[in-house]
C-alpha cells in the first residue's frame, strides 16, 4: 500500500498541479495502480521527487533535469543528482564572487558621488569628480595612480579646496592670492609626483587626443572664475619656470 497523487505531493512540501506537471513533463515516471485504478506512489517516487523539487529550487532549469538519471541511488557518490549539485555549487560560487565585484563598484559609485546638497568627503566638487572620470579613460595605469594620489590628498590643501568650491560669481577681489596659493601647491605637488606634470596616455589615439581631451573636459566642466584661476596659475608656474633658481 503506497500513497496517492496528493499524498505524494503533501510529503514532497508541493502540489498536485507541480506533480502533474512532473508526469506531464517526464520527470517522474508514472507508478503502478491500485485495483481500482488510483495511483500507487512509493518511496522510490518521493526520493526522485525530493531530488527534483531541490534541483529546481537551487536554480537547476527543468530542461536539464529532464536529462538526468535521477533514480538511480546504487552510487550515492557519483550518481547524476551529486554532480549536478557540485555544478550548482560552482555556479552559485561564480554568482556570489560577480555579485561582490558588483557591490565593490557600488560602493565606489556611493564614494565619489554624494548626495545631493551635501560636499564630497573628499574636498572635490561634482566638476572634479567629472573630470577624473574623463582622466580614468585616457590616463596610463601609472599616471591616473598619481591621480588619484592627488585626489586623496586635496583636503589636505586648502587652495585646492577653495579652487573646486569656487562659484561663477565669486568676487574676483577675493581671489587675489588664491592663484599663488595653488602654483605652490601645484609645483610641490609635481615634485612628489612628476607624472601629474608630464602624464603618460594609455588612449589608442594617441598622447595628442588625450591632452585634447583633458582640455576639452576642463573647458566644459569649470566655470569661468575657475577657469580664470588655472591661467593665472599657469602663468605663475611658466615665470618659475622662467626664472632660475638662486
Amino acid at each position: 500500500m503506497g500513497w496517492s497523487t496528493q499524498e505524494l505531493a503533501d510529503l514532497a512540501g508541493t502540489t498536485l498541479r507541480t506533480v502533474r506537471h512532473y508526469h506531464d513533463v517526464g520527470l517522474l515516471p508514472s507508478p503502478p495502480r491500485n485495483s481500482n485504478g488510483y495511483k500507487n506512489y512509493g518511496v522510490s517516487h518521493l526520493t526522485l521527487l525530493l531530488r527534483i523539487r531541490r534541483l529546481v529550487e537551487l536554480g537547476a532549469p527543468l530542461s536539464e533535469i529532464r536529462h538526468l538519471d535521477l533514480a538511480d541511488m546504487q552510487h550515492q557518490e557519483s550518481d547524476e543528482y551529486t554532480d549536478k549539485l557540485r555544478e550548482l555549487d560552482e555556479e552559485a560560487e561564480a554568482a556570489i564572487r560577480r555579485l561582490h565585484a558588483i557591490r565593490a563598484q557600488i560602493s565606489h559609485e556611493l564614494a565619489v558621488h554624494p548626495q545631493h546638497g551635501s560636499r564630497s568627503l573628499d574636498g572635490l566638487g561634482p566638476a572634479d569628480e567629472e573630470f577624473m572620470t574623463v582622466a580614468s579613460r585616457i590616463l596610463s595605469d601609472e599616471s591616473l595612480s598619481a591621480w588619484n594620489t592627488l585626489r586623496e590628498q586635496v583636503p589636505g590643501h586648502q587652495a585646492l579646496v577653495e579652487f573646486s568650491q569656487l562659484t561663477e560669481d565669486a568676487n574676483p577681489d577675493e581671489l587675489t592670492d588664491l592663484p599663488d596659493r595653488l602654483a605652490a601647491v601645484v609645483h610641490q605637488l609635481h615634485a612628489e609626483a612628476p607624472e601629474l606634470a608630464s602624464p603618460t596616455f594609455a588612449s589608442a589615439r594617441g598622447q595628442r587626443f588625450g591632452q585634447q581631451a583633458l582640455q576639452v573636459a576642463v573647458a566644459e566642466l569649470y566655470n569661468l572664475t575657475q577657469l580664470e584661476v588655472l591661467l593665472r596659475t599657469s602663468v605663475i608656474l611658466s615665470d618659475q619656470a622662467a626664472t632660475p633658481e638662486d
